[in-house]
């Protein structure tokens, strides 16, 4: 996927993540970022956040931390119409 269709805030979030020094300080940056998506996917986003906030929980996902509230998102999003929401669920 390439990097225009994501936002500067996610590219942030890999950096930081990428700079940790041990994994507690990585787990701290998830766990947030796992409570933020959370709340997020509670409110009505419009298909451009939706399709970041999918992202970033599969972000969270691969990198160990439990964020199955968000795969009924990803259910939906593959059966949009948009290709590139296609693909991202």
């Amino acid at each position: 996927m390439s990097g225009g269709h994501l936002s500067k805030d996610f590219f942030e979030l890999i950096k930081s993540i990428g700079e940790c020094k041990s994994k507690q300080e990585e787990d701290k940056i998830l766990a947030a970022e796992v409570a933020t998506l959370r709340q997020r996917f509670t409110e009505q986003l419009s298909p451009k956040k939706m399709k970041e906030a999918v992202v970033r929980m599969m972000y969270a996902e691969m990198l160990g931390h439990n964020a199955d509230f968000g795969h009924i998102h990803a259910v939906n999003m593959s059966q949009q119409t948009n290709l590139i929401a296609k693909r991202v669920g």
